[in-house]
């Protein structure tokens, strides 16, 4: 063998300390530059991206774009540190079964370390180590109800903290998927706007849940007007018109159901993910 050391090795016998330290600080620049031309096109606050994009990663786990997300093993001793600090946290679910499945999902989550007998059995969920107070209200069309609704939050000494709301596929199912509905639906979401904006001035944040994709093949018949052309019809009237409100977009839980369709257990609601 020849006494030269390969390219390999003289590599090797080029680094120490000093040239690690100079790699390390052109990264951190990089990284720096990178994280500052996001904040300058996107805002200080990249968990923006919560609610508007991300991705599937190997495991399977939803990541939002910008912003990590952590999983806690005993979810209830950091809700209740947060809670010392805090005054009560009051969310509101307004809307069809898939705003419920959210609300379901969510209550899940805060008594998962409790007995499971206190699984609310209606559709108000109190804990008071938590200081926390969950409803869900049952306007599956954007109707007198959902707008009598918003009205009854503004008008409130003390509005909800957090307002999830969502609703499309009750009015395609009761017209058959009719055009004249779409427009309906799309007039009344205005009557919504001015309840929203006021809220907004209360520090409530509202969030408007776009409709996730339906897995067709799995629908039962009486649900077989569902289409995925018909909820982009109806997701784009409510873009539309909440763009110019105080409103959040969800855009990410559209993502999320995208991912997990093909799963559904009806073709509807998005199936439990085991342990």
């Amino acid at each position: 063998m020849s006494g030269e050391k390969s390219r390999i090795e003289g590599i090797i016998d080029q680094i120490n300390s000093k040239n690690a330290k100079k790699v390390a600080l052109i990264l951190v620049l990089g990284f720096a530059c990178y994280h500052g031309i996001l904040h300058i096109k996107y805002g200080t606050n990249s968990c923006k991206w919560l609610l508007s994009d991300g991705r599937y990663k190997a495991d399977q786990e939803w990541q939002p774009y910008g912003c990590m997300l952590h999983f806690y093993m005993i979810q209830r001793r950091c809700l209740r540190y947060i809670a010392y600090y805090g005054s009560e946290s009051h969310f509101v679910f307004i809307g069809d079964m898939r705003i419920r499945e959210l609300y379901a999902a969510f209550v899940e989550h805060l008594i998962q370390d409790e007995d499971i007998t206190q699984k609310p059995q209606n559709l108000t969920y109190v804990d008071k180590q938590l200081n926390i107070k969950v409803n869900f209200i049952w306007a599956p069309n954007v109707s007198k109800l959902m707008v009598d609704s918003f009205r009854n939050m503004e008008l409130s000494s003390e509005p909800p903290s957090v307002v999830v709301v969502g609703s499309a596929l009750w009015p395609i199912i009761i017209s058959n998927g009719s055009h004249i509905m779409l427009e309906e639906y799309q007039h009344n979401l205005t009557h919504l706007v001015q309840s929203i904006d006021r809220l907004h001035e209360k520090k409530t944040k509202i969030l408007w849940a776009l409709q996730e994709p339906v897995n067709q093949e799995k629908l039962k018949p009486e649900y077989q007007m569902i289409t995925n052309e018909q909820i982009d019809l109806y997701n784009k009237a409510a873009i539309e018109v909440l763009s110019h409100s105080a409103a959040d977009l969800w855009w990410s839980v559209r993502l999320v159901g995208q991912g997990m369709v093909l799963e559904s257990p009806d073709g509807i609601n998005i199936a439990k993910k085991s342990p």
